[in-house]
Order: C-alpha cells, then structure tokens, then sequence
C-alpha cells in the first residue's frame, strides 16, 4: 500500500474510524518488526522481550488512547518507536530498584553520523529528550529520527519535508539545545 494511501486511511482514523489501525499496523508491520528490533539491539536492558512482544504491546498502548492524531506512515512508525523505547525504559526503571542492578545500560551514541560530540546514558537521554520536546518540537523530532531510530539526513529530510540542508541545520540546532540541556544543574 502507498504512503498516500496509508495517509488516508489515517485521516479516516482521526476522523472515528479506530478500527482501521488494525489494517495500517498490518500493512506496516514488517517495518514496525523491524523498529522493534533495532530498539532492543539499541537499548539492551538485559531483558528477553522479543519484537514481536514489544510492537504488540505499543501498538496495544496505541488502540487505548481515546484520540488518534496520527498523520502519516512516517509519523505512525515514529510514534510507535517512542512508545517503544519508553516501555524499555521503564523495564529498566523497574529493574533499577530490584536485585538485577547489575544491569550494564549505558548508550553511546558516538556511532551515529553527527553524534560524535554525543554521550548519554540512555536514560538521561530520555530524560533530555522531553526537555527538548517541551522547548521545540522539531528538534525534539529531529534528535528522535537521527539518535534513536538512526535515519539518515535525506530520510529525515522526506520524512519532516524539508531540504537536506535544512534539516542539517535543524538537526546542528537541535543538537546544541541537547548538549546545552545537558550541562544545566
């Protein structure tokens, strides 16, 4: 199915019809299988959640929101990430306060094209993350596609509409506000 066509089926959705995420989620599923997995490789919590558990579950946490407001299959695939990496973290959290503290969970994003100045541990990311989030969406969206699901500039570029240049800068911006959000005390 197109990526219009998938746009218009999530139009239909904001518009009432729930019941038409079931076909979207099938249609996009080896993908969103595939954001799965790259979320347990990338946050390795020790634990033995498989894709297809994780996908389930977030999308599950997606049919029970009330309001649906998702725009496009990028958009969905991007919401349907965060959810993601959110319940990783949070069964991390809760292994924080049980016996299993000898969990090694630091996330070094120096591999990431343009992220070499970039070293959090995953949950301070998180925690920065919603910081940039409340300041500016966009960067919040941009450091998202680049840092966690590791887009490249031209794929975030389509995604968010706009030049490779432009979302170079954007991502330089966005990036800054992170380190700089990341020094304050």
């Amino acid at each position: 199915m197109s990526e219009q066509a998938i746009t218009v089926l999530l139009q239909r959705v904001k518009a009432g019809e729930k019941e038409l995420l079931n076909d979207i989620y099938s249609r996009l599923y080896a993908d969103i299988k595939n954001i799965a997995q790259f979320q347990i490789n990338k946050l390795n919590t020790g634990e033995t959640i498989t894709p297809t558990v994780l996908a389930h579950d977030c999308y599950i946490k997606l049919l029970k929101q009330n309001k649906v407001n998702i725009k496009d299959s990028s958009h969905f695939l991007n919401c349907l990430s965060i959810s993601m990496r959110q319940l990783l973290i949070d069964v991390y959290r809760s292994k924080l306060g049980s016996k299993h503290n000898h969990i090694d969970f630091t996330q070094e994003f120096g591999e990431v094209p343009g992220t070499t100045d970039i070293d959090f541990k995953i949950l301070e990311l998180d925690r920065l993350l919603a910081k940039v989030q409340k300041i500016n969406k966009s960067y919040a969206t941009i450091l998202n596609y680049k840092i966690i699901l590791s887009m490249t500039f031209p794929e975030i570029a389509k995604v968010i509409g706009k030049s490779e240049r432009q979302t170079i800068r954007i991502w330089n911006q966005a990036k800054s506000l992170l380190v700089a959000l990341s020094r304050e005390k």
